[in-house]
C-alpha cells in the first residue's frame, strides 16, 4: 500500500555542498533568481552562541513566511526567537515561532498545500503527495510524525 505522503529531500552531503553556494547567491545581486523560494535564517545557538546562516525553502502564507523542517537546529527557536532573515536581497529582523505539535503542524501544512497546490508541495516544501489531492489532516499528521516535521512561522517585526 502506498502512503499518502512521502518525503522528498536531497541527501545531507549534497545539502552541505550546495548551502555555501545558495548563501552566496542569495546575498549577491543575482538573488532575484531564488527570492520566491529560498531565504536565509540567521540564528544564534542558545547554548553555544554560535551563529548559523541556514538557507531554507519557504512559502508565503497570510503575510508570513512558513518554513518546514526536520532538522535539529530548530531547537534554537523553541519558545519563539528574534532572528534575522535575508530575503529578496535584504536582511531584516523577524520573529520566529516554532511549532512541533503534530496536529498544529498538520493544520499549517494543510493551509500551505491549499495555497500552493498539492503538485507544488514536492518542490516547495519537500513533500510528495501520492494521492492526487490535498491530503487530509489525518494523513498530514501521520507524515509529520513519520518525518519528524515542524513548522517555523516568521513574522516581520
Amino acid at each position: 500500500m502506498t502512503t499518502a505522503i512521502s518525503r522528498n529531500i536531497p541527501p545531507q552531503h549534497l545539502v552541505n555542498l550546495m548551502n555555501p553556494l545558495v548563501r552566496a547567491l542569495l546575498r549577491s545581486p543575482l538573488h532575484a533568481a531564488m527570492d520566491r523560494a529560498v531565504l536565509i535564517l540567521h540564528i544564534t545557538g542558545r547554548r553555544t552562541g554560535h551563529r548559523y546562516d541556514i538557507p531554507v525553502g519557504y512559502v508565503q502564507l497570510d503575510g508570513r513566511f512558513v518554513v518546514v523542517t526536520q532538522h535539529t537546529w530548530r531547537a534554537n527557536l523553541r519558545g519563539g526567537a528574534h532572528i534575522e532573515v535575508t530575503q529578496a536581497g535584504r536582511r531584516r529582523p523577524m520573529h520566529a515561532d516554532l511549532d512541533e505539535d503534530p496536529a498544529l503542524v498538520a493544520s499549517t501544512l494543510h493551509a500551505v498545500i491549499e495555497r500552493i497546490g498539492w503538485r507544488a508541495a514536492r518542490r516547495q516544501i519537500g513533500l510528495t503527495i501520492n494521492v492526487g489531492r490535498t491530503p487530509t489532516l489525518t494523513e498530514l499528521e501521520q507524515a509529520v510524525r513519520d518525518f519528524h516535521l515542524a513548522t517555523i512561522t516568521l513574522d516581520p517585526q
